[in-house]
C-alpha cells in the first residue's frame, strides 16, 4: 500500500505543511530525520537485528527486496519480533505464534487460523506491524523513525547527513552515555590533554585561544567551529568541527607539517542514557571480489578494538560523561558553564 501510494502521488503529495515555532521558523522534528543505526557489516542478513532509536524499539531484517524495518512488537500479542526469524521467502516470522510479515509490515500468514479467518486477518490494518523507511548509504543502514504515509513522504524528500563520507569501513559502540554529552564532548577539544592521560599529557597542553563559534543562530542544519591546537604536538594547526543535525560530526585537522587528518562520527540517540556511536576508520571498504572479505573485515575490527589505548581513551570519556549525566539528571535546571 505504501509503495502504491508513493508511485501514484509522489513524495511531495504525502507531506503536510510543517508546524512553526513562535518565531515563525519551522519546528525541528527529531523523528523526521535519517539516522544511521548500524554499519551494514554489523547487521546479520539472515536474522532479525533489534535496536533502539529515540526510545523506539525497532527491528531490521533483510527481506527479498532489501533491508526492512518495523516496530519490534508483533501486533498480535506484542512479542518482540527481534526474537523471531527470517524465512526463506524473506518475511519476518514472530516466534510466539508464527505470524509472518513482509517488508511493508503487512501480515501475510497466520498459521493457526483457518482459511477464512486468515483471509480476513492478513492485510487488515490492525494486524500490520508499524513499518519505517530504511536505506543503505555509505556502508551504513539508515532508518527514518517516523511511520505512516507522511513519514514515507518526508523521507523521500531528504538525504542522509553523510557529508560525502563515501565508502569506508565503520566501527560501532553503544556506550551508556546521553546523546547530549556525547555530541558536546566531540565539539570540545580542550579536554583532551587533561582527560586522556596516556594518549596526551597535561604538561603538553597549550591554551586553546583560537575557537570561533558561529555568530549566527545555529539553526536546524548544524554549524561549524574553527579552532587551533591544544597541545605542543598540534600547536599551530588549523582545525574545523562540523555538526550536521541530527547526528553527524566531521572533524578535520590541517597540521603545521601539512598532514591532513579527518575523523567522522555519528552519535545516534537510543535512549536518554544510551547512544550508538559509529566511527569511520578512515580506511576504504574491502572490495567485494576480495577472497575471504568478511573474515578480513572482522580481523580489521578485532585489531581496532584490541588496542588497549583505544579502550582506555573511550573509558576516560565514558566515566566523565556518565558522571555529567548523573549530576545533570539530579538537577535538570542546573546550567553547565560555557567557558
Amino acid at each position: 500500500q505504501l509503495l502504491a501510494t508513493r508511485t501514484a502521488l509522489g513524495p511531495a503529495d504525502l507531506v503536510s505543511e510543517p508546524t512553526s515555532t513562535a518565531s515563525g521558523s519551522a519546528a525541528f522534528s527529531w523523528e523526521a530525520n535519517w539516522y544511521p543505526v548500524m554499519p551494514v557489516s554489523y547487521a546479520d542478513p539472515v536474522r532479525p537485528n533489534g535496536f533502539t532509536l529515540l526510545g523506539k524499539h525497532l527491528v531490521l531484517w533483510k527481506s527479498a527486496d532489501g533491508w526492512a524495518c518495523v516496530e519490534d512488537a508483533c501486533p498480535h500479542r506484542l512479542a518482540p519480533l527481534s526474537t523471531g526469524r527470517v524465512t526463506e521467502e524473506g518475511t519476518l516470522m514472530c516466534r510466539f505464534h508464527g505470524w509472518r510479515f513482509d517488508d511493508a509490515g503487512n501480515c501475510v500468514e497466520v498459521p493457526n487460523a483457518d482459511a477464512g479467518a486468515a483471509a480476513s486477518l492478513c492485510g487488515a490494518p490492525e494486524t500490520c506491524a508499524t513499518s519505517y523507511p530504511v536505506q543503505e548509504v555509505s556502508g551504513l543502514l539508515w532508518v527514518w523513525p517516523e511511520a505512516g504515509l507522511e513519514g514515507l513522504g518526508r523521507s523521500l524528500l531528504e538525504e542522509p547527513a553523510a557529508l560525502g563520507s563515501g565508502a569506508q569501513d565503520w566501527v560501532m559502540t553503544v556506550p551508556p552515555v546521553s546523546y547530549e554529552s556525547m555530541v558536546e564532548n566531540s565539539m570540545d577539544p580542550s579536554h583532551a590533554p587533561h582527560l586522556h592521560e596516556g594518549t596526551f599529557a597535561a604538561s603538553d597542553m597549550v591554551p586553546l585561544t583560537d575557537y570561533s563559534a558561529p555568530a549566527e543562530p545555529l539553526g536546524d542544519e548544524g554549524f561549524t567551529v574553527a579552532h587551533g591546537g591544544y597541545t605542543t604536538k598540534n600547536d599551530g594547526m588549523k582545525a574545523t568541527r562540523t555538526f550536521r543535525s541530527p547526528s553527524f560530526v566531521d572533524v578535520n585537522y590541517e597540521l603545521p607539517s601539512g598532514k591532513q587528518q579527518n575523523f567522522q562520527l555519528f552519535f545516534v540517540p537510543s535512549t536518554p542514557f544510551e547512544t550508538r556511536v559509529i566511527t569511520g576508520l578512515g580506511l576504504p571498504q574491502l572490495p567485494a571480489w576480495l577472497p575471504k572479505r568478511e573474515l578480513l573485515a572482522d580481523l580489521l575490527h578485532a585489531f581496532f578494538f584490541s588496542r588497549s589505548a583505544l579502550w582506555r581513551f573511550n573509558d576516560q570519556d565514558r566515566l566523565v560523561m556518565q558522571g555529567q549525566d548523573r549530576n545533570q539528571a539530579a538537577d535538570p535546571d542546573r546550567r553547565q558553564a560555557a567557558w
